[in-house]
């Protein structure tokens, strides 16, 4: 086996005019000679922004409505507005939008199509009341986790410490999004909606085990604490509810088991002699891609059923390796390491789904010279990888290249610091 390294997504209401009536509710009330006389609803609504509203009454009153977000997600999603009986409008984050043209009445407002990584953390609904020609404001408040648009995520050495940075695909606006005091994180892996990232590191172990950290840093748990297992290289399924990952005792190869995305439900997967490390699940949920150790010969790659059943031989040689293999997202293709071009050096090569039309990317061809662990684009036009071709032999940094080979560049040499293990999130801009 090569070196494993331990370094670590207005509604203009159509643009037409909208109107509704809604039933007029008369309560009469007779007490000592009063009359109290309740309109709840009579009304015409209209969006204040689009090209052809209805012309703003002043007798009528008018409704802002205002969602201010907060949370680690630089580009928040889009929510409705809804006036309860009445009309709809979309509303940007930390934007307004207006109903106006209101008649007297206690109105409903609510927010709905609130994304899944983002809660109400106001009141919804909240009730307002218009009793002429006022402007009434409503306010609300989304909490948005952050996610990981089209970002490539990867360990760095830095200040002594190792952590997770995230970085453009050219390598700017890198930000440093842990700092919890451990000195590695290996195997990044983000999920497929881009809110969590799993790394590995033994933190108070001595063994390794898996963990998960929301995309902007926060909210770090542990998945696996068995002291006397070491628990590695994890990849999630596509829907983001399971993870495999690699396991083994000190002094045996190990196997490869399945966990719920909470860490419950670990299942041994494979218990063969041989050792299946880094596995990786395909886009269409059905098949696990993985390297096997066999003692002194060519590492090999093979897929299974994610029961383990099912297992066939992918790539072999008797004296070519094959290893880290990584899915495409449409699943046609599998990029994976290799000596293939040169058995001095392992280099970056991409194959048919089904193993046939090996075609190598680099090809350094210098002794000791790594390209390792390939990781796609969201779009699935080029690759990500960490190698120390730019330096000695323990400074890696992360490259990326087009899947012909073509356009290579170091993305984090102007860091300054050596990284490595990267990550491209599945999730485009």
């Amino acid at each position: 086996m090569s070196n494993q390294l331990k370094t670590k997504k207005q509604i203009s209401m159509n643009n037409q005019k909208a109107f509704y009536r809604a039933g007029i509710s008369h309560f009469i009330k007779w007490g000592k000679g009063i009359l109290l006389l309740h309109l709840t609803a009579v009304f015409i609504i209209s969006c204040s922004d689009s090209s052809t509203s209805v012309e703003p009454d002043p007798d009528l009153g008018v409704i802002e409505v205002q969602v201010v977000t907060t949370g680690g997600d630089e580009n928040p999603p889009s929510f409705t507005a809804a006036i309860q009986g009445g009309e709809s409008t979309g509303v940007n984050p930390n934007e307004t939008s207006t109903f106006i043209n209101l008649e007297p009445g206690v109105y409903q407002v609510q927010i709905t199509d609130i994304a899944d990584h983002c809660s109400m953390t106001s009141e919804n609904p909240q009730t307002v009341e218009i009793t002429g020609s006022e402007t009434a404001r409503v306010d609300f408040e989304i909490n948005c986790i952050g996610i990981l648009r089209n970002k490539i995520v990867y360990s760095s050495f830095q200040g002594g410490l190792v952590n997770i940075f995230k970085s453009d695909p050219d390598g700017s606006n890198r930000e440093q999004l842990t700092d919890f005091g451990t000195d590695e994180y290996w195997k990044i892996a983000v999920s497929p909606d881009g809110t969590k990232i799993l790394f590995v590191s033994e933190g108070d172990f001595t063994t390794s085990q898996i963990w998960v950290v929301d995309a902007d840093g926060e909210n770090l748990q542990r998945l696996t604490d068995d002291p006397q297992r070491f628990h590695e290289f994890p990849s999630w399924s596509p829907d983001g509810s399971q993870i495999v990952y690699h396991s083994y005792a000190q002094g045996v190869e190990g196997d490869l088991f399945i966990m719920n995305a909470d860490g419950t439900g670990k299942t041994n997967i494979t218990n063969t002699p041989g050792g299946e490390w880094w596995p990786d699940w395909s886009p269409d949920g059905t098949t696990i891609a993985f390297h096997v150790l066999r003692g002194n010969q060519p590492v090999i790659i093979e897929t299974m059923n994610t029961d383990g059943t099912g297992r066939a031989v992918l790539f072999e040689d008797d004296e070519i390796s094959f290893s880290n293999p990584s899915w495409s997202p449409d699943g046609s293709k599998i990029a994976f390491r290799s000596n293939l071009e040169s058995q001095v050096s392992w280099e970056i090569c991409v194959a048919n789904a089904d193993g046939s039309n090996i075609e190598c990317l680099t090809n350094f061809a210098v002794s000791g010279i790594e390209h390792r662990f390939p990781t796609w684009s969201p779009d699935g036009s080029q690759l990500a990888f960490d190698s120390n071709r730019d330096g000695d032999a323990n400074a890696y940094d992360v490259f990326v290249m087009d899947v012909d080979g073509s356009d290579l560049r170091n993305i984090s040499s102007e860091s300054g610091s050596p990284s490595f293990f990267p990550d491209w999130s599945p999730v485009e801009d």
